[in-house]
């Protein structure tokens, strides 16, 4: 594996992790609001724990969206793409990895500049800004679109050793264009 690889590998692992780790402590926080709120019904509810729920689920979501990338956990329809012969099939992979890094790249701008216009507004039940839960949408975006980076730089046989990529579509798709 060549040295750019093994570093695209690390930044793609640590990338994950991190991921992860602000997913599932965002999932703690996000089940113990829902807990208060649907037991507190009986007495006296506070009002910020279903926005702090919403808010919390948008963000778990969208820092969950790049490792599930990474992992090939997202819907692909290839039937018709296996069907082509290799030179079409190779054409139609890379106008596929265009396509989906320009639908990123628009997400990330457009999602920034909603959130930015929304910065005056505020979520009176939590007193923040509206800003704060529609940054999830860039940020995720960007995540997303540094892993498909990375992953375009590591060999299909060096991403099928990472855990859990045996059954990751999209080293399994990356293995078919690169052996094309």
């Amino acid at each position: 594996m060549t040295s750019l690889a093994t570093k695209c590998q690390a930044v793609s692992t640590i990338l994950e992790r991190l991921c992860l780790s602000g997913a599932g402590a965002l999932l703690v926080i996000n089940l113990a609001t829902v807990m208060v709120g649907v037991f507190s019904r009986f007495f006296r509810p506070p009002i910020w724990t279903t926005d702090l729920a919403k808010i919390t689920l948008v963000w778990m979501v969208m820092l969950a969206a790049a490792p599930a990338l990474k992992h090939g956990e997202h819907m692909a329809i290839t039937i018709l793409v296996n069907r082509l012969p290799q030179r079409s099939r190779r054409l139609v992979c890379g106008i596929r990895t265009i396509a989906f890094m320009s639908i990123l790249l628009l997400m990330i701008w457009l999602g920034a500049q909603y959130a930015y216009k929304m910065r005056l507004f505020t979520i009176m039940t939590l007193g923040i800004t509206k800003s704060l839960p529609l940054m999830a949408i860039p940020v995720g975006m960007g995540l997303m679109l540094v892993e498909y980076t990375l992953q375009q730089f590591i060999p299909p046989d060096e991403a099928l050793q990472q855990p859990h990529a045996e059954t990751s579509a999209m080293h399994k798709q990356h293995t078919e264009e690169t052996s094309l």
